[in-house]
């Protein structure tokens, strides 16, 4: 379990909830635009205190113009040296694992050690079949998953690896040089039979999709299970809470989803809400602010809100 105090990371936005009118919502004007406003705002969250930043896998926002996962991380790590750089998280049907293990040491490398490779088995049926993807059903996929963590935990000793399984095949290949430390292994999602089962197996750390209060204690609690039928300790595994946060002085301006649990309201409220997540386990929150391209919630947050978190 988590004690006080947490940290927190600024999740990279990699494209617009709402397109400004008149603006083209494919452009390169507009993907130019988002990349400028992360790089400024990745400067914003390390002045601020934020000691991690995260950069979603897609490979789509509809028809939006979007920015890739490990090219913009690798971008922004090379011009913002200090944090630690995660994945949040790769979807394991984007890339053959053997990939995924070399980027990642190559991310580990030119971040000096400070990169966290988060992966999940994929939520989005359409994304993967419109670009060509397999998208099986979810026992295989998570299934895959644990394939794939296998598979790149073997690559990174350094060792010549070979690995016959259900859905790969590695015939002798070796990753040179091994990673140094070697990368922690993040798994997103909270399916209660068999991603937590793997959480508790696999990971290092652990990152709970958006929710409330109390659908993360319930899915810490499942963890915790699963980790006592596996032998492992619960306390060994970061456990990590994805927050969208709306912290507004004029209520008006606060946004709120009807189908989306957003951390929403006056500086005293966030605060409220993300303290009790805080006291219930979580050990670091990934936040992404609802007002983006601006800067006015993360100055809010920073300011007046992380003070009494951390």
């Amino acid at each position: 379990m988590a004690e006080a105090p947490v940290s927190v990371g600024w999740i990279v936005q990699p494209a617009l909830f709402d397109i400004p009118q008149g603006v083209a919502p494919g452009s390169w004007e507009l993907a130019r635009s988002i990349a400028e406003s992360d790089d400024e705002l990745v400067s914003r969250a390390i002045e601020g205190g934020f000691d991690t930043i995260w950069v979603e896998d897609h490979m789509d926002w509809g028809d939006k113009a979007h920015l890739e996962c490990l090219t913009t991380l690798a971008w922004l790590a090379g011009r913002h040296p200090g944090p630690r750089y995660g994945t949040m998280v790769c979807g394991q049907g984007f890339r053959h694992p053997s990939y995924l293990a070399k980027a990642g040491v190559n991310l580990q490398l030119l971040t000096e050690g400070r990169f966290i490779l988060g992966i999940g088995a994929g939520n989005n049926g359409g994304e993967h079949r419109g670009f060509g993807f397999p998208f099986p059903g979810p026992a295989e996929r998570i299934g895959r998953m644990g394939e794939q963590i296998q598979i790149m935990r073997q690559l990174w000793t350094g060792q010549r690896t070979h690995h016959q399984g259900a859905s790969w095949t590695i015939d002798g290949a070796i990753l040179a040089p091994a990673p140094q430390p070697q990368i922690p292994v993040m798994i997103g999602g909270g399916g209660e039979r068999r991603t937590l089962r793997l959480v508790a197996e696999a990971a290092d750390w652990w990152c709970a999709d958006i929710g409330p209060l109390e659908t993360f204690v319930h899915k810490s609690a499942v963890l915790d299970e699963h980790c006592r039928a596996v032998g492992r300790d619960p306390a060994e595994i970061v456990r990590t809470q994805v927050a969208w946060v709306s912290v507004e002085d004029d209520s008006e301006k606060v946004v709120r989803w009807p189908d989306l649990h957003i951390v929403a309201g006056s500086v005293d409220e966030v605060t409220r809400e993300l303290e009790a997540f805080r006291d219930a386990g979580v050990d670091h929150f990934q936040i992404r602010f609802m007002d983006f391209p601006g800067s006015d919630g993360m100055d809010r947050f920073t300011s007046r809100v992380l003070p009494r978190l951390t």
